[in-house]
């Protein structure tokens, strides 16, 4: 006889049901904004349930992609890593890359300017193998040549996206973090938990930090607001910010804006590099915007039946 097992969603509705009564107690006892270890746990064993789905879901669609690159080496100088030879693709390892990450390429000091590029970005997901293909439609405006070369961007890479909230979630991780919930917040009408995730062995860089925002309604990640430090690679940074009299200012934000079945889709990642001078003026040395349009879903499947 066919038993149907407990799907990710009913183990879901037990956790909010859980986190709901535990919000409650915490209001009526006046420590909403306290700490609270037991409520911060529910928080992640929801999110962790949400990003175990979107792992293991069966995704077929497609998006234009669209990226503006900038660059501005004015200030470069003999100093700088680039004059040194020095590249660094950042990071973290092959089984855990980054969003935005860092990468210095050997350029001559006059390369400043803008590129826009679209792309017809396609991903599929079949029992867990991955293709990801890309064609580039247009460039600064122009159709692009059929035997066009995929450009790269100037100096941050983007890569995983996606399945970001899965690589900062996944269970087998959670030894190598700390947790820390900050507060309550709303975006466009949304509540939100907002959680800090800080890498436990901060020397190792195949761990990202960040701050997540989770979807107080089904725990779904809405925005993540990475912390560059963790990227690896960042000591170069630090290196160039000495170097110019600054300190260092790189936002790296990814937002997850379209939802279909219940899974959210990235809708824009932007990574910036800048340096704060002494006279309080801000110079965007590098910029990286990806903003997903126009998506086309054919597959998105969360829910297989087991049965025994």
């Amino acid at each position: 006889m066919n038993m149907r097992k407990a799907t990710g969603a009913a183990i879901l509705s037990v956790m909010m049901t859980a986190l709901a009564a535990s919000q409650e107690a915490r209001r009526q006892e006046g420590h909403s904004s306290s700490p609270d270890p037991f409520h911060l746990a529910l928080i992640l064993k929801a999110g962790r349930e949400y990003s175990r789905r979107l792992g293991r879901a069966a995704l077929d669609f497609v998006c234009l992609e669209e990226v503006t690159d900038k660059i501005d080496l004015s200030r470069d100088g003999p100093h700088d890593l680039v004059k040194q030879g020095v590249e660094y693709t950042g990071g973290a390892n092959s089984e855990l890359s980054a969003p935005g990450s860092f990468r210095f390429d050997r350029r001559p000091k006059s390369a400043k300017g803008t590129n826009v590029y679209i792309f017809d970005y396609q991903f599929i997901r079949q029992a867990g193998e991955v293709k990801e293909t890309r064609k580039l439609l247009k460039k600064n405006g122009k159709n692009a040549e059929a035997d066009d070369p995929i450009p790269r961007t100037a100096v941050f890479q983007y890569a995983d996206i996606l399945m970001a909230p899965v690589q900062i979630l996944d269970e087998k991780f959670r030894d190598f973090y700390r947790y820390r919930l900050l507060r309550e917040d709303v975006i466009e009408g949304v509540k939100c938990w907002v959680v800090e995730i800080t890498p436990a062995f901060p020397l190792v860089e195949s761990y990202l930090g960040g701050v997540l925002w989770l979807k107080q309604e089904d725990y779904s990640i809405l925005k993540i607001e990475w912390d560059p430090a963790t990227y690896g690679g960042y000591d170069k940074i630090l290196l160039r910010a000495r170097a110019l009299e600054a300190e260092p200012r790189v936002v790296s934000v990814t937002e997850f804006g379209v939802e279909k079945n219940g899974i959210r889709f990235p809708s824009r990642d932007f990574t910036q590099e800048a340096y704060l001078g002494k006279d309080g003026k801000l110079f965007v040395r590098s910029e990286t915007q990806v903003v997903y349009r126009d998506y086309r879903f054919f597959t998105v499947e969360t829910e297989t039946e087991l049965k025994k």
